[in-house]
Parts: structure tokens; sequence; C-alpha cells
């Protein structure tokens, strides 16, 4: 299957996104990994504009208006911290591969597989409805259930690099990694806390209940 890379970079902590087209016909494992500065938990809830947990249901590869390739995500949210609560929604992410095999890797940019559970920091959606995961691939965590009942976040940011918001440098991701559940919820709901004491609000959505 050959992919045309994409080189993406995030931005002013992940939520502006640019993107740069190889013309080229290349492998998966030749796309170039991703810049996006380094969030904490917390920093991902401040600056998402969609923060939800649920199931991946289908996807759906597409072309938009101009050639580029945008994938169609139902997922049954069990969850809403930020935005909207709306039992089935539709996420429109940039990149993903068409029925063809052909598409667009995005840099750093995590993948949603059907039937996982996933916790989602999202950027608004921009007038045709694309979001993005803030922070890239920091913006995605997969839920995993423990045959004790209990919940664990995994996160898996191996093509990825951090930038330190301190010192500027640059560091590679650390892979994969394991999230107590309990402690990323307490510093999401201190993040959405701190929104709502600013005064911010959920951008409102057309046909989402208030």
């Amino acid at each position: 299957m050959h992919l045309r890379p994409l080189a993406a970079t995030g931005l002013a902590f992940g939520l502006a996104f640019a993107a740069v087209f190889l013309r080229l016909e290349a492998g998966p494992g030749s796309a170039r990994a991703g810049t996006a500065v380094r969030l904490s938990e917390r920093e991902l809830a401040e600056h998402a504009g969609l923060i939800v947990e649920g199931r991946v249901l289908s996807s759906a590869a597409e072309l938009d208006e101009r050639g580029r390739v945008r994938t169609r995500f139902l997922l049954r949210v069990d969850r809403t911290q930020w935005g909207a609560h709306v039992p089935e929604r539709e996420v429109l992410l940039p990149g993903g591969v068409l029925r063809d095999g052909s598409g667009m890797l995005l840099a750093g940019m995590p993948r949603l597989v059907v039937g996982e559970e996933v916790l989602l920091f999202l950027s608004e959606a921009s007038p045709n409805g694309l979001r993005v995961p803030t922070g890239l691939a920091q913006g995605k965590l997969r839920v995993v259930r423990l045959a004790s009942g209990g919940k664990v976040l995994v996160r898996d940011a191996a093509d990825l690099g951090l930038v330190d918001p301190r010192t500027g440098a640059l560091h590679a991701a650390d892979g994969a990694s394991v999230l107590d559940y309990a402690a990323v919820q307490a510093e999401i709901a201190a993040g959405v806390a701190a929104r709502l004491a600013r005064g911010e609000v959920p951008a409102t959505e057309p046909g989402a209940p208030r």
C-alpha cells in the first residue's frame, strides 16, 4: 500500500495545524515525525475545543473538495467534559486511507481504530467541520479495561517530537505510556474548572443540545 505522506507541525500548543504535501509515493514508514509543544493532561484540557470519551463505531475516508483526504469517524460518546454532549458524534479528522489503498499519512497524528475506546482532546471544528487532536498524538488516549474492573489510559506518541515550552528544546516522545485513569480525570476536571473560572464557555454546535 502506497501513501502520500504529509508532514504536520503542532503550533501554539497544538491548536494550529500546518501541513505540507510531499509529491512522491512512499511506504507508510517514510512519513516524517510531527512536532508539538509538550502538554500535560491539564494543559490539554485547557486548550481543547472538545473533550469526549467513547468508542469508535466506524470510519470512512473520503476526498474533500480540494482532493485532500479526510476521515469521518462515528463515536458513541459516553462522556463529554468540554463541548456539547451528543450520544453519537461524527468527528472529521485530516488524513486517512481510501478504499483503493491510497491516502495521506500525517506525521505526529494519532490513529483511531474502529472498536477501540478513546479519550480525545480535539480542536474546535473549522468552517468545514475538520478537527485536529490537541497536541497531535498527545490528544488521543486509549482506554484499556482491566480484569479487576478498573481502567487505565494508554498514549502512543512514538512518531512525535515534543518541544519543551520552557527551554525550546526538542525531545522525542516517550512512545507508549500508561497513565492512571483517575489521575488523568482529576487533571481534566482541574483544567475545565480553570476555564469556567475565566468565564470560558464551549463553542456552540449546530443541532447539538444546549
